[in-house]
Parts: C-alpha cells; structure tokens; sequence
C-alpha cells in the first residue's frame, strides 16, 4: 500500500501541483522575481563576457605584443565591464574575492600575458561567478536534439553565419573546432539572450527564444563542428559519464580537457540524445539531482521540484522493480528518500534540510546503480560489431585447435 501511495504520489499528484500545491512557494517567487531575474542577467551578462575574453584574446594578443588593436580595446572595456557588473550584484561572502581576480585579470591583460593564462583566469571567474551566486547553467529537461532548432537558425543565424556556420566578414564561423571548443554548451545558450549578448538583437525581434528553444539552437550550433567527426568510442562514455549527461555536458568547456576526451565531449554535445543513451539511467537520475540542487540554491523551488520529479519518473522509476528484487532494503531507502525530500520542498522546510536530503538521495542513488550494474544501452551497430568479433574469436580458437591437433599427429 506504502508504494502504491508514493507511486501515486509522484505520477499523479505532482499533475495538480500548480493548483493545490504551490500557491505559496510561486506567490514567494512572484514577489522575488524582480531581484532575482535582475541578479541573474547581470550574472549572465558579466560571464558572457568573460568567456568572449577568455576565447579572443589570443587573437588580439600573441607573442607579448598587440597584434589587434581594436579587439584589444574591447577586451579591456569588456573586463571593465564585468567587475562593473559584479559589483552590482549582491554583497556575499566571495564577492570581493571575485573583484580581485577580476582586477587580476586586467593586469594580465595589461601586461599582455600568454593567452592559456589570461584563458585560465577569465574562465575561473566566470565558473567562480556562476557557483556563488548560483547562477542556473543546465536546461530544466533533457536537451533537445540539433534538429529541433534548423528552422531557427535558418531564421535568426544563417544570414551572418553562413548556412553551415562557416562564418562571413559580419560574424565569426561555427564550424570552427579550435573556436568552439573554448566555449561550454552554456556559454553558447548565455549568447542567444539578446539581452544578454546586444549583437543578436534580432532574436528580440521576433519576439524572443524561450529557454528551450535557446538550448536547442545552442545544440545545433555545437553540431555544426562536428558535422564531418565520427563519434567517439563507446567506452569513452563509460570511462567519463560526467560528460554524458547533464550538468556536465552543458557546463564543461572541451579546451580544458586532454585532446581525447575534449573531442569525445565536442561530439556528445552536438548529439546529446545519443549521448544520454549511453548514461546509465540512476546517473541521469542523479545528474538532474545535482542540477536540481542548484536551481533550489538560486531561489527557483517550483523548477526544483519540476527536475526531482522528472528524475524520479524518467529514470529511477524504470528500475524500481529490479532494484526492489534485488536489494530491498535499498529500494525503500530509495523510495523514502525520493519522498523526504519532495515534502521537504513542498513544505517550504529550512534550505539547510532540503539541501541534506538532496545530498543523501544523490548518495542512495549512487549505492543502487553499484547494486544494479545495469549496461547502459549501446548505439546502433555496437552489437552487430560485438557479435562480428565474437565470431572471429571463436573461428580463430577453432582454427588454432585444428592446427595444434594437427601437429600432434
């Protein structure tokens, strides 16, 4: 009866939450939404430039010396910018150390330092910048496929980006690995924000994207640098799932990471339907946790209950029969965590006790994929390839048997 209720609980009633549930928590939100929305689109403004110095100023500086004056410029008034906009923000703890780097990042700037430092630090601020002002970097669903977003980059991208990203004298190309490597998938969403990024204008006049369909052009934009590059082994996604599913596919940048695993990312992102199948599922389930988390630190409980709640359905539920024939006990931890938690939010309880459930639910999950070792699903042809191996192996041995036989008469 206890799981029937939960199960009841989470497929059924979450569909009436708006209605009987969480008048309190989005008339909250309502009041706060002015501050909030403002805190985070100085935020976003103050990474999305930093990451355009972090990209481009080792196309302005090389050697020691200025080899562009004018994106020189830009990049100084650019970091100007961004501690303007820090400054503006919230006084916490962690606010005057984020002045200083980025006071330390105009000197080096100044002084014209090696582009992987200057590379370095104005990624570190930007990173540093999004944590502490919890400063949501993942999409509230999975990420929509490349193809979702072709009509609209045929609308708003094509006429300055070529119509396979390959650039024009207006904007820079998209089918450039070296370029787009330097940004994560995030900073390529962050970029679509007309307010954000003023030169894309002309989204705000159609109206504007909303939220996913920013992450599906985003998408398509890291799938036109990948358009001619075969997809990475599949026991690159085993060796690093972080990478497969989110938060880290949207917030990770293929510059920092070995050649090998940076290609591997590049292709995930531009494919992350492809990339998710090959997650096991409780590592989605505690992906979505972890992002879930973030947005609850920001202040937004309707969307954190919304990703609990989709983790809990798309990903854990599936395997709940299982896990329950094989570990019980695990099982109603599992089951008693996912509702602890859930009622701690819909309760409005003290953030230090939604966060400690958030914590323990991640760690269940983590115990119960070990207990499952379920094989994540292989692309198409993985199998066939197996089978073909197998074959060979198998007629190989045979072949060696006959012969050693043979020499033995």
């Amino acid at each position: 009866m206890k799981s029937t209720r939960l199960q009841w609980c989470f497929l059924c009633q979450h569909h009436r939450l708006a209605a009987l549930e969480l008048p309190g928590l989005c008339l909250a939100l309502l009041l706060l939404a002015g501050p909030l929305e403002c805190q985070e689109s100085r935020a976003a403004e103050a990474i999305n430039l930093l990451s355009y110095i972090a990209v481009d100023y080792g196309a302005a500086v090389q050697g020691g010396r200025v080899v562009d004056e004018a994106l020189y410029r830009r990049q100084r008034r650019d970091i100007a910018g961004a501690l303007e906009l820090v400054r503006r923000l919230p006084d916490r703890p962690g606010r005057d150390t984020l002045e200083s780097r980025l006071l330390n990042l105009d000197i080096a700037v100044a002084n014209m330092r090696p582009g992987e430092e200057v590379r370095r630090l104005a990624n570190g601020i930007a990173d540093r910048l999004a944590s502490l002002y919890q400063l949501p970097r993942s999409p509230v669903e999975a990420l929509p496929a490349a193809a979702e977003a072709a009509p609209m980059y045929a609308t708003y991208c094509a006429s300055c980006h070529g119509e396979a990203g390959r650039g024009s004298g207006a904007a820079p190309p998209l089918n450039d690995l070296a370029r787009m490597g330097s940004f994560s998938l995030y900073d390529l969403y962050n970029k679509l924000d007309p307010s954000v990024t003023p030169s894309h204008a002309a989204i705000a006049a159609g109206n504007g994207l909303d939220s996913r369909q920013r992450w599906a052009l985003a998408v398509a934009v890291a799938n036109l640098a990948v358009a001619d590059i075969p997809p990475p082994p599949v026991e690159m996604a085993r060796r690093y799932p972080n990478l497969t599913g989110l938060p880290g596919l949207a917030t990770v940048r293929p510059v920092e990471l070995p050649d090998e695993v940076a290609s591997a990312l590049l292709w995930w992102r531009g494919h992350p339907r492809q990339a998710s199948a090959l997650q096991h599922p409780l590592a989605r389930a505690e992906g979505l946790l972890q992002v879930a988390e973030t947005t609850y630190r920001a202040g937004d409980s309707v969307t954190a209950y919304r990703r609990l709640i989709l983790a809990y359905r798309q990903d854990y539920l599936p395997l709940r029969a299982t896990l329950t024939q094989r570990d019980p006990p695990l099982a109603n931890q599992l089951e008693s965590g996912w509702q602890v938690l859930r009622e701690l939010i819909l309760d409005d309880a003290p953030s230090a006790e939604v966060i400690a459930a958030f914590k323990q639910l991640r760690e269940t999950l983590g115990r119960a994929q070990t207990r499952l070792q379920v094989v994540a699903p292989q692309p198409p042809g993985y199998w066939l390839a197996a089978l073909l191996f197998s074959g060979a192996l198998s007629l190989g041995l045979l072949l060696w048997w006959a012969l050693r036989r043979r020499s033995r008469v």
